[in-house]
């Protein structure tokens, strides 16, 4: 027994190339098979088949702006103050570069985003602070320090320096201390702040035991750090100079 066509291998095929005329074929022929008077049956084919024509006539209005007698209509549904001309300018300008321009009031195309230059990485400097002694001079305590660049890169800028004692978050004294000249590396300076308060060898648990420092090149932080205070002292009040 022969096979029909649509059971065979090409008749596959063909049904599923060619899908919409089969589809189409197979609504009308189920519209005509309907127990209608013929008028109903031909005005409901021919409303099926004006659909699909007019639908796959439709222009893209998602890629083309439409000129109208009030102006230009873009892509978005807004509308737009441009000229015949202007408007068939607008679309070859969305066509060709959908993300790079747009009209704007004044009718000219212009970039969407202006290029912006991505800020420098912050630029660390590996500056160490250190506790070398404390003196007792005048009555005061003074803590010296020694600043030193560590770095491959000379430095240039400002180290804050803030003395506090165990268990206590606000200092008791500090200073900041600005570089005259630019330290190389491997080198440093020796600098001091006043304090009433001594270390721990004087004021025991009230004393100040231990340092922050903050490092800044301008305005910007390039470092900071802590450390404990030394344990070395000298009483130069006691020599009577």
């Amino acid at each position: 027994m022969k096979k029909k066509w649509h059971k065979t291998w090409w008749g596959i095929l063909a049904i599923i190339f060619l899908f919409p005329l089969f589809l189409m074929a197979f609504l009308t022929r189920f519209l005509w098979k309907q127990k209608w008077k013929i008028q109903t049956r031909v005005v409901a084919i021919a409303i099926l088949w004006g659909i699909v024509l007019i639908g796959g006539a439709l222009p893209d209005n998602k890629s083309k702006a439409v000129h109208v007698e009030a102006g230009c209509i873009g892509p978005d549904g807004k509308r737009i103050g441009l000229s015949p001309e202007e408007c068939q300018k607008f679309n070859n300008a969305w066509k060709d570069k959908p993300q790079e321009a747009v009209a704007t009031s004044n009718n000219t195309v212009q970039p969407t985003t202006a290029p912006t230059n991505a800020p420098k990485p912050l630029e660390k400097y590996n500056i160490v602070v250190t506790s070398q002694i404390v003196k007792k001079i005048d009555g005061k305590h003074r803590y010296f320090f020694d600043i030193r660049n560590k770095d491959t890169k000379p430095f240039e800028g400002s180290v804050t320096i803030t003395l506090y004692k165990n268990g206590q978050d606000s200092p008791l004294a500090g200073d900041t201390f600005n570089t005259n000249k630019a330290i190389e590396p491997e080198l440093g300076t020796s600098v001091y702040a006043d304090a009433h308060t001594g270390p721990p060898s004087v004021h025991g648990a009230n004393g100040i035991s231990k340092f922050k420092y903050v490092v800044k090149k301008g305005i910007e932080v390039v470092n900071s750090g802590e450390g404990e205070i030394t344990d070395k002292f000298e009483d130069v009040d006691a020599y009577g100079l």
